[in-house]
């Protein structure tokens, strides 16, 4: 699995590079919040958007894997109680019926 992904991050990357090399001539204006930048080249928003892309995607599957591994350690921590329940029910005396 984790092969796919680092052939589908290289494809992406490549698209993106041959995308921007194609490009690379046309200018373009730019508005982002009111602000207002001219005659940006065209690779370097797709550049700076990929690697804005990158930004949220890290900070997202950080976010997950935090909850990931607090999930995990609560059910260590449950399954290390039910361990030693387990282990006192075993060592009580067996009581004989009468």
């Amino acid at each position: 699995m984790r092969f796919l992904g680092l052939v589908f991050v290289i494809l992406v990357i490549g698209f993106m590079i041959g995308f921007m090399v194609l490009n690379s001539q046309t200018r373009v204006d730019l508005d982002i919040f009111g602000q207002r930048i001219s005659d940006i080249s065209l690779a370097m928003v797709c550049f700076y958007a990929f690697l804005a892309g990158m930004v949220f995607v890290l900070v997202f599957a950080l976010a997950d894997e935090i909850v990931l591994r607090t999930g995990l350690y609560k059910m260590g921590r449950e399954n290390k109680n039910l361990k030693k329940e387990l282990d006192a029910l075993r060592n009580l005396p067996l009581e004989e019926e009468k």
